[in-house]
């Protein structure tokens, strides 16, 4: 799942960006409103950490302009301010949580898994089910029935975006940026070929999903 950073103090920044890591998020920092709006509005991802006090524009503009482009992705405000009003500013305007700074990285944590739980209808964030496979994206495992493999890396990455996305296609070039991150410059066919691997490991389950390919658009999970 990927995660975008918008917060103009590197040191805190960076600190959320390793918690975030290592409970397998993939992160990307912006440490600007104009840059930060501008990925925000790609829509490509599960969840933004958005301070109020930024240069160049601060957080309910950002916040304001994204959910004018009827963009969901949850948003949870970071600010040093304790104000009732700025609370609200940013509820009433869209945003899903707000934090006040300082905050421990337990309690940020507790706040992303709440969220992304909610808005991804996850019954635990690090199990995701499908049909007869249970992926513990934790321990790197993919189960079917009474069988179990190890599944690792990039085909972890993929398995885990086709399962949240279960009820949808998901887009090749949006499958590429979120796995292989955004300043990658692996080729599109790269999904293509470890969608083969992820068939292969199917097979070795004897599951009875398959991964099916819509033309020129992507790939859906299909019982």
């Amino acid at each position: 799942m990927n995660i975008l950073i918008i917060e103009d103090e590197y040191s805190l920044a960076d600190a959320i960006a390793e918690t975030l890591k290592k409970e397998n998020f993939n992160v990307n920092i912006k440490t600007n409103g104009e840059d930060g709006e501008d990925e925000a509005l790609t829509g490509e991802y599960d969840l933004i950490l958005l301070d109020v006090m930024l240069p160049k524009k601060n957080g309910f503009e950002i916040l304001e302009n994204v959910r004018k482009e009827k963009i969901k992705t949850p948003i949870i405000m970071l600010t040093a301010k304790s104000e009732m009003s700025d609370k609200l500013n940013g509820l009433e305007n869209g945003a899903d949580d707000y934090i006040t700074k300082p905050f421990s990285t337990r309690e940020l944590m507790a706040r992303v898994k709440i969220i992304l739980k909610r808005t991804n209808n996850l019954e635990d964030i690090g199990i995701l089910e499908f049909g007869d496979l249970t992926l513990d994206i934790k321990n790197a495992k993919l189960k079917c029935n009474e069988n179990e493999i190890q599944i690792n890396g990039k085909e972890l990455d993929l398995l885990e975006q086709l399962i949240i996305n279960k009820n949808q296609v998901s887009i090749r070039e949006n499958l590429a940026q979120k796995i292989w991150g955004y300043e990658s410059e692996a080729e599109y066919n790269n999904v293509e070929v470890y969608v083969t691997f992820l068939r292969r490991k199917l097979n070795l389950l004897q599951s009875k999903v398959k991964i099916k390919a819509v033309r020129g658009i992507g790939y859906k999970m299909e019982e």
